[in-house]
């Protein structure tokens, strides 16, 4: 899995999900998150022999850009098309398609948290349709890598540079999650 950004940083810088949290005065905290804005940054599987139809995301807030908060995996295809793919476990595909927290990557005290608040402002349909956009576009643009590279010489220039998250986000969900209303 490698990050969006790194591969299409135009339409990343564009198109992060992003959610905002904010203190509203009087309310007694619901959350342990602070106020702030979380990133739900998104990676893809490099490998074109792979079709998996998913995504990688690592949360992270934008007054810390190096911690990662979260990391959850989702699927925007119907239950039926992970059942096929992940019969070892019958759990998997409701969880894929629900967004779930990564068993293999990490986690921290807010990870729960975050993926609730993925899973109930975050994940709309809107955003499904757009990440599959992102999904065609990244495969696109490395096998447009990969044939160039092909044509050009031996060196596989495929890898993507990495670069650091995007700065810019215009995609953003208000939530005033201390008393649990959503702007």
């Amino acid at each position: 899995m490698i990050p969006f950004h790194s591969v299409l940083p135009d339409i990343a810088q564009r198109e992060v999900r992003c959610i905002h949290l904010e203190t509203v005065a009087g309310a007694s905290p619901t959350s342990r998150l602070g106020a702030g804005e979380y990133m739900y940054v998104e990676f893809y599987c490099e490998d074109l022999k792979c079709d998996c139809h998913r995504v990688f995301f690592q949360v992270i807030a934008a007054h810390q850009p190096d911690k990662i908060l979260a990391s959850i995996n989702y699927g925007w295809e119907p239950e039926s098309f992970y059942r096929a793919r992940m019969p070892y476990d019958p759990q998997a595909p409701r969880q894929i398609v629900q967004g779930v927290l990564d068993p293999l990557n990490i986690q921290s005290e807010y990870s729960p948290e975050l993926l609730e608040l993925f899973q109930l402002h975050v994940a709309d349909e809107p955003y499904r349709r757009r990440l599959q956009r992102h999904y065609q576009l990244f495969r696109e643009e490395l096998q447009r890598r990969h044939a160039s590279a092909a044509q050009e010489s031996p060196v596989d220039s495929a890898a993507p540079a990495r670069s650091s998250p995007a700065k810019k986000e215009t995609d953003r969900i208000s939530t005033a999650h201390r008393n649990g209303s959503t702007k």
